[in-house]
């Protein structure tokens, strides 16, 4: 069976939005960054880099339909991911030595002890032992977390079949990461494949001791207040936060 692929793009730390530019995808998999949408003269496509300078491709080698689709979410120079059915999933990254005392990679996360060992007062929202009922989600949020380089994770179904779970473990100045990483792939996931994006997306961070340090449910218009720059990740905290 055909993998199917669905548009979707996240940002990496590098990338900024606030710079307008205009992506130009070749046929070939390759992809030209542009000041503005490239100009057809004749059998030839006229694009302007963001240098200044101009160079020209043939016409016929132009991905149109992906170019209009991706460039029509105004993200700018963001890197395209592929949201899959099917195919292996991302390779577990190499653990800094200081991650490895944190916990395992994905499969387990460190277990708290002492104080850290006492449950908090948010139930309902925790791991499921039911995975997420979309694979290409799922792996959608796990690839956007380790662009983040954010490593210490795991994932089930959420409180609702609809609902998708995700635990991150984090240090202090990794926080706002997490918040960026997952609310910028839920927005694009909700943007490019809507009937596949989960209904809510429930956040629970840990701090390194395996303590709750964030607790969220996150819909659809939070994650894209987030995503399109109007609040900063500490104010999505203070203000979104449920503990």
């Amino acid at each position: 069976m055909k993998r199917l692929l669905v548009a979707l793009t996240t940002l990496i730390l590098s990338v900024s939005v606030a710079h307008a530019v205009y992506v130009v995808y070749l046929k070939n998999g390759k992809r030209v960054v542009a000041r503005e949408k490239y100009q057809v003269k004749g059998k030839l496509a006229i694009i302007t880099l963001k240098n200044g300078s101009v160079v020209s491709v043939p016409l016929d080698q132009v991905n149109v339909e992906k170019t209009e689709k991706i460039n029509s979410l105004g993200l700018g120079d963001a890197e395209l991911l592929a949201l899959g059915e099917e195919g292996p999933p991302p390779p577990t990254p190499t653990p800094t030595p200081a991650m490895t005392t944190i916990g395992k990679l994905r499969g387990e996360l460190a277990k708290p002890t002492g104080e850290a060992a006492k449950p908090t007062p948010t139930p309902g929202i925790t791991l499921s032992d039911r995975p997420f009922k979309d694979k290409g989600v799922d792996r959608a949020f796990q690839e956007g977390l380790e662009r983040y380089h954010l490593y210490l994770y795991r994932t089930s179904q959420g409180t609702r079949p609809e609902y998708f779970y995700v635990e991150v473990q984090v240090n202090e100045k990794e926080v706002p990461k997490a918040l960026e990483a997952i609310c910028m792939t839920y927005h694009l996931l909700v943007q490019s494949a809507p009937d596949r994006a989960p209904e809510r997306v429930e956040l629970r961070l840990l701090n390194e001791a395996g303590r709750e340090a964030g607790l969220f449910r996150i819909g659809p218009e939070q994650a894209a207040e987030l995503a399109g720059g109007k609040i900063t990740p500490d104010e999505f905290f203070l203000k979104y936060v449920l503990f």
